[in-house]
């Protein structure tokens, strides 16, 4: 992912830490952007905080934006579903 190098791994481990995990959200296939980006930069010390990924997994068709987005599972209701996946898995932790 071009646009936001270098990455800042310490201050993406810092949140890790503070808020329990990351999420990625990318509007094109997962291979190549960000949330590899951020992955490889985060595990670079050996340990891996909890990571969802959420990106684009199939061929997209025509649609309303909306639409699209929540077909591919990018919508503001699999972010919420993903927030309640690691803050259960804290709870758990």
């Amino acid at each position: 992912c071009y646009s936001i190098k270098p990455i800042d791994a310490e201050t993406l481990r810092a949140a890790a830490r503070e808020t329990g995990g990351i999420i990625t959200v990318e509007d094109h296939w997962p291979e190549g952007g960000l949330g590899e980006a951020v992955l490889s930069a985060i595990a670079s010390d050996g340990g891996q905080p909890p990571f969802v990924k959420l990106a684009v997994s199939g061929m997209p068709t025509s649609g309303e934006q909306g639409e699209l987005m929540h077909a591919a599972g990018i919508d503001s209701e699999a972010i919420v579903a993903a927030v309640r996946k690691l803050a259960g898995a804290g709870a758990r932790a």
